[in-house]
């Protein structure tokens, strides 16, 4: 009877303290924006996005100048010209400013869905870099930066990975 207790009392604790002796999990953090402007391909992205943006900027201050220096004669010639001429020069004036407006929200969303796009295959191509990583290193979990209050510097990986993207994407 002795014997039967004490195999329970140790089966008991077995069964209490076993699954927490391996119920390590072992999660790691990576700072996604750090990848992208530290990468030699998010560089690359975040460049050509960037000689986009400002070609884009300058077509546009172009184009406003020149509808500033419109607005300015309607308005040097608005005591010279007759109403209806003036009513007209307002009109036109109104119709390239609209156009002018749209255009530029239709460049904006074209920049930003080239953005994205080019982001979506940039992450379509570090992802599986990273689950190999994560195979490799028995890792559990890998959290992205921005969601995390606080964390120990041992847990993140961003550097390395870095250095594995640099090198498997040319």
């Amino acid at each position: 009877m002795n014997n039967i207790k004490r195999f329970i009392i140790f089966l008991l604790v077995l069964f209490i303290f076993l699954p927490t002796a391996y119920s390590e999990n072992k999660i790691v953090y990576l700072d996604l924006d750090s990848l992208v402007s530290n990468t030699k391909a998010g560089k690359t992205i975040l460049n050509r996005l960037d000689k986009s943006k400002k070609d884009a900027l300058l077509k546009f201050e172009k184009k406003e100048k020149e509808l500033k220096k419109i607005e300015n004669e309607i308005k040097s010639q608005k005591n010279i010209i007759s109403e209806e001429e003036l009513k007209k020069k307002l009109t036109e004036f109104r119709k390239e400013i609209s156009i002018f407006n749209k255009d530029k929200q239709k460049v904006i969303n074209e920049f930003n869905q080239k953005k994205k796009a080019e982001f979506e295959e940039f992450f379509k191509k570090i992802t599986p870099i990273i689950e190999k990583y994560v195979n490799e290193k028995k890792i559990d979990m890998v959290l992205d930066k921005k969601n995390i209050f606080v964390a120990s510097k041992k847990k993140n990986v961003t550097q390395e990975i870095i250095k594995i993207i640099d090198i498997e994407i040319k």
